[in-house]
Formats: structure tokens, C-alpha cells, sequence
């Protein structure tokens, strides 16, 4: 497995983890937070999103971008009724 699939994997398991145990009420609601997560890293790593940070992109992945768009992500997957 490349290192850049396993960063990303990281990144969206952490960030679910720690939304659900601020949100999450539902067991159902981990995988949905995990998958809203694993979406938005994603979304970061494909479009190259970058800020005008000089920030080092271990493994070509923008980590705080990727950060940044998977908690959006998972603050409007906690809105949703499950």
C-alpha cells in the first residue's frame, strides 16, 4: 500500500474518531463519520488544494487541507439525521 493511501487513511480514521466521540450517538454514525472524512481527504488530495502556507506535504498529501475539508465534511455529515 502506497504511503499516500495509508496517510490518507490516517487522517480520515482520526479525525472520525474524534468527531464521533464529540457528536456521535449512534454506533451507525462512525462509519458515516468515517466515510465523510475519508471523502473530504480526498477531495483535498485530488484537487491539490494548497494554502499560501509554506507547509511540507509529506507523501504529495497537503495534511492541514486535507484536515480542513474532512472536518467540513464530517460537520455536515453530523447534521444529518441517522
Amino acid at each position: 500500500m502506497s504511503p499516500t493511501i495509508l496517510l490518507l487513511l490516517l487522517i480520515a480514521t482520526i479525525s472520525a474518531a474524534l468527531a464521533h466521540m464529540l457528536w456521535g450517538q449512534r454506533l451507525l454514525q462512525l462509519p458515516i463519520f468515517w466515510l465523510a472524512a475519508f471523502a473530504g481527504c480526498l477531495v483535498a488530495y485530488a484537487l491539490g488544494l494548497r494554502l499560501p502556507l509554506q507547509l511540507p506535504t509529506p507523501a504529495g498529501v497537503p495534511v492541514l487541507e486535507a484536515v480542513l475539508v474532512a472536518w467540513l465534511l464530517l460537520i455536515v455529515a453530523s447534521r444529518l439525521r441517522v
